[in-house]
């Protein structure tokens, strides 16, 4: 029998990504640290992905969940957070993260103590925060004369 590839595809992965999507928040909710870092690291690769797109996710309230886990103690568990909402963003959703208040939750972790939890909250907020790409400096060119 031959096969077709990507002929119906993507029809058979929309209620595969849905589970996966509805397991994934429901774990990132549990009380089990490890069960939630596992989750938050799953999801947080799976945007790697070129094919990703963060629909299933803003569909299912995922944003709020999200949000949830930006004041975690666990420093793997929050910048795991960032990068899913650093994907959402550019993934071209940000009037969805920024009607969820994510900019309110993500704003104070522009001072937390971990220099990478710093980083990845500046880069987000640089994604979502309208005109950010101005307050961005760039770096010092040479002068040629």
């Amino acid at each position: 029998m031959s096969r077709n590839p990507g002929v119906n595809d993507t029809m058979a992965e929309l209620p595969i990504n849905e589970d996966l999507i509805r397991d994934l928040l429901c774990r990132l909710a549990s009380s089990d640290e490890e069960e939630r870092e596992a989750a938050a690291e799953a999801l947080a690769i799976s945007t790697e992905d070129e094919d990703w797109r963060p629909h299933e996710l803003i569909r299912q309230g995922g944003i709020e969940t999200i949000s949830n886990l930006l004041d975690d103690r666990d420093p793997h568990i929050v910048v795991s957070a960032l990068n899913i909402i650093i994907a959402t963003a550019a993934a071209g959703c940000e009037e969805e993260l920024i009607s969820g208040g994510i900019i309110a939750e993500i704003d104070p972790l522009q001072n937390h103590e971990d220099r990478l939890i710093r980083n990845k909250s500046r880069e987000a907020l640089w994604l979502l925060v309208p005109g950010g790409e101005d307050v961005v400096t760039s770096e010092p060119q040479d002068e040629y004369e």
